[in-house]
């Protein structure tokens, strides 16, 4: 049993008001997946899932690394409001040019051939970035008060579901639903800023080149990290999107997301524990949340097995059971990842090993990419051959991170 001392009583703190937050996401989820599929159709589900995927990467761009590394700013200077300040300002103004440089690239991109059908979707979706520029969730980790982030995210996911089942009600309402996304992400993040400024007495001031220059170079090996480990989920999508059909996307997202549900503690956890990990550099502790991540990931893993049609049928509809095999291929995920969050945050990048940290993001993308064009040259790019990458992917992650783990030594004395 873990000691109750103040630092495992801020994590359980932390962690109960993420398991909230998380919760209600997971709920909201899968509400709005289920009806979704039922009410735009898989095809139309399928586009929105394929337009995702590619937002996805701009959306990391955005965020630019700040939302893993972010957090350990604050931590470092909470003591100091005029560094704060600083700190917050030259966050936000990154995020804001990376926001208005993510349309010009968009704009460009949208005159391809593969992206024109889908233009109109593409930059209704991008809008989402609004509130990834002013919700400070790595404020509130910093801090150790994700309370706050919790009300404001739990307020606008509830306006989602309630603008999702009164104004989107057809197969011809995909617009709409990306309007009412849009609208309920850009109301968080104008929350979260507001909070910032009444009740931690934040004030935006305009910092210098020198400043913002600094962030960019330490923030950009997370961001580039970041990005290329979207590979796994998204650029199957996208490949998916490209090489079959999109109601096969729809069947692969559903699946996926069923699993990603079960990753969802073990991300809650390393967001819960990482600041106070990084200030007392407990080793004991970190040694059995990685045990007990290990051994409940292994527990979703039986349950993805056993409960996979009924899964399926649930959040997809009656005709989402072909898709069983998928699930069962993608269940052995929730261990793997479970051991590489513990191993990736709350070890290397904790006790302050961000370059090996981010390393292992971009060596383990770099090989699924190099296996994608493999695929493209020998013509064998099918749909299986995705799905099985995607838990190779995890594996090797987990590997490289476990590997930099043994080599420094961080968990061999406390």
């Amino acid at each position: 049993m873990l000691n109750f001392s103040k630092d495992n009583s801020i994590i359980l703190k932390n962690l109960s008001f993420l398991t909230i937050l998380r919760g209600f996401n997971i709920g909201i989820k899968f509400f709005l997946v289920a009806y979704l599929v039922r009410v735009l159709g898989e095809i139309n589900y399928g586009i929105y899932t394929w337009t995702d995927s590619v937002i996805q990467y701009f959306l990391v761009f955005i965020n630019f690394g700040f939302n893993v590394y972010a957090a350990k700013y604050i931590v470092d200077n909470k003591e100091s409001k005029s560094k704060l300040n600083k700190i917050i300002s030259s966050i936000f103004i990154i995020k804001m040019m990376l926001f208005f440089a993510s349309f010009f690239i968009l704009f460009l991109l949208s005159h391809l051939n593969v992206f024109l059908p889908f233009r109109e979707y593409l930059f209704l979706l991008l809008l989402i970035g609004i509130g990834d520029v002013f919700f400070p969730i790595w404020y509130f980790q910093g801090i150790e008060k994700l309370n706050i982030a919790t009300y404001i995210t739990v307020f606008s996911r509830l306006l989602l579901v309630l603008g999702t089942f009164f104004l989107v009600t057809s197969t011809n309402d995909l617009n709409v639903y990306i309007l009412v996304m849009v609208s309920s992400n850009v109301i968080m993040g104008l929350l979260g800023y507001a909070t910032l400024v009444r009740h931690y007495n934040f004030s935006f001031i305009w910092v210098g080149f020198n400043m913002i220059k600094r962030f960019f170079r330490e923030a950009h090996m997370f961001f580039l990290g970041g990005f290329l480990s979207l590979t796994f989920n998204f650029l199957s999508i996208f490949l998916i999107g490209i090489y079959y059909t999109m109601d096969y996307v729809t069947g692969f997202d559903v699946a996926l997301k069923i699993v990603l549900v079960c990753i969802v503690p073990f991300d809650m956890l390393q967001q819960a524990v990482f600041p106070t990990i990084s200030r007392n550099k407990n080793k004991k502790v970190l040694k059995k949340l990685i045990i007990i991540s290990i051994f409940v990931g292994l527990i979703f893993t039986i349950v993805l097995n056993v409960f996979s049609h009924e899964l399926l049928t649930l959040f997809g509809g009656d005709g989402m059971d072909s898709y069983n095999d998928v699930l069962k291929t993608l269940s052995p995920i929730p261990p793997i990842v479970a051991l590489s969050f513990m191993l990736g945050t709350c070890t290397l990048v904790a006790f302050n090993y961000n370059r090996e940290f981010n390393q292992s993001l971009i060596i383990a993308s770099l090989i699924y990419i190099l296996i994608i064009i493999i695929l493209l040259i020998i013509d064998k790019m099918t749909f299986w051959n995705l799905v099985y990458l995607r838990v190779f992917s995890d594996i090797v992650l987990v590997c490289i991170r476990l590997y930099f783990t043994l080599k420094n030594k961080i968990l061999t004395t406390n």
